[in-house]
């Protein structure tokens, strides 16, 4: 029978039971749809959560490499808690791609090859930090891997005993600082030819003018210069393999693993959800298609259908209409609780209306988080340009405290926008140590420009003695105030800082603000509080360095003035002993052996020299003044026929030959002063100047050994009456 034969129930019948085999067909491909979107949507949100970890342990990297690897913690065995932490993240990450790859889902729809790649990027990120991690270790900090131990030979070098050897010692350490601050090659040869000629001038040093540069001395201090160059090319082959900069090195190997899986999961994202959103899309089509059956199934029972889906299709329309110009209560109007085909379909747009505002609840979420992450990007950006800009006034104002000082404090009220700030100094230079104000900025300063503050006394003296920061906010009204053209008023917060160093607290700086100083202003704080510390302390050595280098100049000053004094005395020396030479011929012509024996003795005796001791060529004494007998209480049975060394301390017969060969004695006659010690008949020693001189007579050759007590009137009284006694 044909269909328009049909009984009009009949007709009606079919086309419901085609209706309804439309709507059956067309729901199980919609729940196999939706079914689909939702494993999408949970990929997704894996997807998101593994970007999410991802950015986590960038930062937890970030965090690491600024301050993390300087950490006693890591500096002792290599773990800390941020090490830690980014394998907690990044074994997570690769647990969670791990389950997506073996995930039968996954491989049906064609993801299996963007999983596994980005866990091989994931794994290659990981392996990098952990060389990364190694390196820095290796290397270590202050007094931890190889930087530890090359600190035990540079404290070695600095307690040298010479200035010289000190000024090379800070040399070596300032081209270390200046390599370890700007990561610049050129420092290494500065510092290797620093160290040679460190060695060059060691071996160079003689013990007449630096008594303590022995043998061994030396040698211990060439073996400290080489151990310490070794260690600090051993610390560039490291901080090379490190990476100088982040184009360099492990450096550079990270920022490129990290720049190469950051776009393979945001393109496996945009991936997953263009083919969620086509999902939907067939979906809505589906939806669609049988919205459409429905509509030609009114128009043909318009009577019986009316009331039934005509005025529910309205209503529908409605709907959607609110729902697209914004209105985000129009899903609550969704309450049709039939069970025929309308009923189906007012639940199935209430399930994608519900999952439409999942959605962007999730992305108004991720816009949040991305928000959050560029407002942390922008305080850790904030803070190392701060870093970077104090680092920069450390290094152009490093030769006087008062202009560091003052440098320092104004920046860092400017760039915290604070409103005043002082910076103390450690003042030792009196019996009790004092902090002394170097530099404020918009304080009073005739009223605080001399201040000077004891341990425990106020704040600041407080946190001297405690080694702490205070931060208040909660400030008295009567502590400070804060000054402008318009009046006054008491800060909202102050926060005052130790400058540390290793041995102890040099310095408090305190900044007052109208304004709360937030957390990433206060960490600011903290860490160019710990950098302060080691620089104020460099200063100060500095200076010290300086005063002793004036010193050592004045010095220099007065032995060349010694020097030019001493000159001049032997160019008078020498006229005399001419006129010397000139006498001595008339002196053996004129008088007989006795005759000048006796002028000598008497002219002598009274105005040149004290004691008078002639010797013949046998080198025994024939005769002696009374000086002899008188103050150093010897016979003449003592004297007479014995050798001159019961007198002189020293060799005399080796100065009389060792004078043959000496050209100014054998055209003079006379020897050059010398120094020897003398003894009496009682064994006391005395110092003493003698000077010797060749006498001729009737065919013998006799030395007479003028001398003097070191502390007797000794110059140029003693050679201008030499041979007045003629």
């Amino acid at each position: 029978m044909k269909i328009r034969d049909l009984a009009i129930r009949k007709k009606f019948i079919l086309s419901f039971s085609i209706l309804l085999s439309m709507m059956l067909i067309g729901g199980l491909v919609v729940g196999y749809l939706w079914n689909q979107v939702d494993k999408y949507q949970q990929v997704k949100s894996d997807v998101a959560e593994t970007m999410m970890r991802f950015d986590n342990a960038q930062k937890i990297e970030q965090d690491f490499l600024i301050f993390g690897w300087k950490e006693i913690d890591f500096l002792e065995d290599g773990k800390s808690k941020f090490t830690q932490q980014f394998f907690n993240e990044v074994e997570t990450v690769e647990k969670s791609l791990d389950q997506k790859i073996k995930s039968e889902f996954v491989n049906e729809k064609d993801l299996l090859s963007d999983f596994s790649s980005i866990l091989i990027l994931i794994n290659s990120y990981k392996k990098s930090f952990n060389d990364l991690r190694k390196l820095l270790f290796t290397r270590g900090f202050k007094d931890h891997g190889l930087e530890g131990e090359m600190r035990s030979y540079v404290h070695d070098l600095q307690n040298c005993e010479s200035a010289e050897e000190k000024v090379f010692a800070f040399s070596l350490r300032r081209h270390e600082k200046d390599f370890a601050l700007r990561k610049d090659m050129s420092y290494t040869d500065k510092l290797h030819n620093t160290a040679d000629q460190f060695i060059d001038y060691v071996n160079g040093a003689s013990t007449e003018e630096f008594p303590h540069m022995t043998e061994s001395y030396k040698s211990k201090t060439i073996e400290a210069i080489k151990a310490y160059k070794n260690h600090f090319d051993n610390i560039v082959q490291t901080e090379i393999a490190i990476g100088l900069n982040e184009k360099s090195g492990q450096f550079l190997q990270l920022n490129r693993n990290k720049k190469e899986t950051e776009p393979k999961i945001s393109l496996l994202y945009q991936k997953i959800n263009e083919q969620n959103e086509s999902l939907r899309q067939t979906a809505s089509l589906v939806i669609g298609f049988t919205l459409v059956l429905l509509l030609l199934t009114v128009f043909a029972l318009v009577y019986y259908l009316r009331k039934t889906v005509s005025k529910p299709i309205i209503k529908l329309d409605n709907i959607v209409k609110k729902v697209l110009s914004g209105d985000s209560n129009a899903g609550k109007e969704l309450n049709h609780d039939g069970r025929d085909e309308i009923g189906s379909l007012y639940r199935n747009f209430s399930l994608m209306l519900d999952n439409l505002k999942e959605n962007l609840k999730l992305i108004k979420d991720k816009n949040e988080s991305l928000e959050l992450k560029a407002k942390q990007d922008e305080i850790r950006s904030w803070n190392i340009e701060g870093l970077s800009h104090f680092s920069d006034l450390m290094k152009e104002n490093n030769t006087k405290l008062d202009e560091f000082a003052n440098s320092i404090i104004s920046e860092t009220v400017k760039y915290l926008k604070a409103n005043q700030g002082a910076f103390f100094i450690l003042n030792e230079e009196n019996d009790e140590p004092v902090m002394e104000l170097k530099a404020c900025y918009a304080f009073n300063k005739k009223k605080y420009i001399h201040k000077k503050i004891e341990k425990g006394e106020g704040l600041v003296g407080q946190t001297w003695l405690e080694g702490d920061a205070i931060y208040m906010t909660d400030v008295p009204f009567s502590y400070i105030n804060i000054t402008s053209g318009l009046g006054d008023a008491p800060p909202r917060s102050i926060m005052i800082l130790p400058l540390k160093t290793e041995l102890q607290i040099v310095g408090v700086i305190e900044i007052a603000s109208f304004n709360e100083f937030e957390k990433h202003e206060q960490e600011l704080l903290t860490e160019l509080a710990n950098r302060l510390g080691s620089v104020i302390e460099s200063i100060k050595m500095q200076e010290k360095t300086q005063k002793l280098l004036e010193k050592s100049q004045e010095i220099t000053e007065e032995m060349q003035a010694q020097e030019e004094e001493m000159r001049q005395n032997m160019e008078e020396l020498q006229a005399t002993q001419e006129e010397m030479e000139r006498n001595q011929k008339s002196l053996n012509e004129a008088i007989s052996f006795k005759d000048l024996q006796i002028n000598m003795m008497n002219s002598l005796l009274g105005k040149v020299y004290e004691g008078i001791i002639f010797i013949n060529t046998n080198y025994q004494i024939v005769t002696s003044n009374n000086y002899l007998m008188d103050d150093l209480h010897y016979s003449e049975n003592d004297l007479m026929g014995n050798h001159p060394e019961l007198v002189f301390k020293t060799s005399l017969k080796k100065k009389i030959e060792s004078l043959h060969n000496d050209p100014k004695f054998i055209l003079t006659g006379v020897s050059e002063r010398q120094e020897a010690k003398i003894m009496d008949k009682f064994s006391n020693i005395f110092d003493s100047r003698f000077v010797i001189t060749k006498i001729e007579h009737k065919g013998e050759v006799f030395h007479a050994v003028l001398f003097n007590k070191k502390d007797a009137e000794f110059g140029k009284r003693v050679l201008k009456h030499l041979f007045q006694a003629k």
